[in-house]
């Protein structure tokens, strides 16, 4: 399988490691740099397969970095993907004028840029898209001694180099989707990373969801039940009431007529006893679901590199919403990230960012501040097994049970912050951190 190499323009680190992070997911090597001018003076020496290109960077921008490598003959053949934030019919024309062969936002999903790379044939085993047009010449001696085999014309060229890219891309679709189906049957044995996740937490909080929507099932069929019982009770009193009456005195016409309105009370008393309960059933629920939504909430949080929104959430909702489902809910789920501001350092080797170590400082480490488009990029990635179970989901259910998907970024943490002191210990910033980074489930039924 032959290698590719990204290389990745972009002046946020945490921009950088999310890309690079996807792309290598796709098996491709990633080198990163942060402005425009170092993106020229990597192409110096090295030569990518790609370039991923954000737009607004200090210094040279986006589109002037691309005008100068397609200029450049050594380097213009090299397909450029802007990955920026910025959108609109208006700003794709400009850039594909300029050269791109793509724009792609920063709230990407990995099956978007899985189709993506797959289209310009830069997944590693695809072959490199034509670096240079054809430009063969025939020539043909005016009376030859043979008779010639007739010459290709243009159309007869063009439908078998059509047929031999379709065929291509038909086999690299077929092995395309063979790999993904590895890596979703996969994702069930993956086991978790030591000091990362705690199965037993998770299992015990998807336990303890299940045993109270059980009971929940059991408490609603009970309380239907003696609604029901407190109704027929209610209609059949009145008749009794009448026969007795009619047996044991001699009542006129009136006084059946002045007796009348009491059944009406009856009546009325028993729709309101009825509302009641039901209003009862309704509290009891919302008491149950929100129950429900603290056991599952308990073990809400995830690693600072990992997607919000990944595999082992879509394990859980899956459970859940079996769950619900079985005792007819109708209602969303709302699934909110939170993210932690961790301090991070920067690896010399790589450029990458990670914790820092024991005995570090928050003077040696950057702690990570989240403008709204860094925020929506984080706050929101899927993995591709989530990305599966959303469509699996929604075929399923329909709209019975909905899923919304949505960020709070940084703005709500759950455990405070102090005050940065650059002496201060960057473990203890960082647990603060972990505790805020975090999913958050509430369920609200119709």
């Amino acid at each position: 399988m032959s290698s590719k190499l990204a290389l990745v323009v972009d002046d946020s680190r945490m921009a950088r490691h999310v890309l690079g992070k996807m792309l290598k997911e796709q098996g491709i090597d990633v080198d990163s740099v942060e402005s425009g001018e170092e993106a020229l003076g990597y192409l110096c020496d090295k030569k990518p397969s790609m370039i991923f290109m954000d737009h607004t960077m200090p210094g040279m921008d986006g589109f002037q970095c691309l005008r100068a490598i397609k200029n450049d003959p050594h380097t213009a053949m090299i397909p450029i993907i802007m990955y920026t934030s910025k959108e609109g019919e208006v700003y794709e024309s400009q850039a594909r004028a300029l050269g791109a062969a793509d724009v792609l936002p920063k709230t990407l999903k990995p099956l978007t840029l899985a189709r993506v790379l797959e289209e310009q044939n830069l997944l590693p085993g695809q072959s490199a898209p034509n670096s240079s047009p054809a430009n063969d010449v025939v020539i043909v001696d005016d009376e030859p001694d043979f008779e010639p085999e007739p010459i290709p014309t243009a159309a007869d060229s063009d439908a078998s180099a059509e047929s031999k890219a379709d065929n291509s891309e038909l086999i690299a679709l077929e092995k395309r989707v063979e790999s993904l189906t590895e890596q979703l049957s996969s994702i069930g044995a993956q086991e978790p990373p030591p000091k990362r996740e705690q199965p037993w937490l998770l299992y015990g909080g998807i336990g303890f969801a299940v045993i109270l929507i059980a009971w929940l099932a059991l408490k609603n069929n009970q309380l239907s039940k003696e609604v029901n019982t407190l109704q027929v009770g209610r209609m059949i009193e009145p008749e009794e009431t009448r026969f007795q009456n009619s047996q044991n005195t001699s009542l006129d016409r009136e006084s059946e007529r002045e007796e009348a309105p009491e059944p009406e009370a009856e009546a009325i008393a028993t729709e309101t006893e009825a509302a009641e309960s039901t209003g009862e059933s309704i509290r009891q629920n919302r008491r149950f679901y929100e129950s429900i939504e603290w056991a599952l909430n308990e073990d809400g949080q995830f690693p600072w590199d990992e997607k919000p929104f990944g595999d082992r959430l879509a394990k859980t909702l899956t459970k859940l919403a079996d769950n619900l489902a079985s005792v007819d809910f109708v209602g969303e789920i709302n699934i909110k990230s939170h993210l932690g501001r961790f301090c991070l350092e920067t690896l010399p080797t790589t450029g990458e960012p990670t914790l820092p170590d024991d005995g570090s400082t928050l003077g040696d480490c950057e702690i990570l501040r989240f403008n709204d488009d860094l925020a929506e990029t984080i706050g929101t990635l899927q993995s591709q097994g989530f990305e599966r179970f959303l469509s699996a989901f929604e075929a399923e259910y329909g709209d019975k049970v909905e899923l919304t998907l949505s960020t709070a970024a940084d703005s709500k943490p759950i455990s405070r912050y102090p005050r940065p002191d650059s002496d201060m210990a960057a473990e203890k910033w960082n647990k603060i951190a972990a505790r805020n980074q975090r999913i958050e489930i509430s369920i609200e039924p119709y």
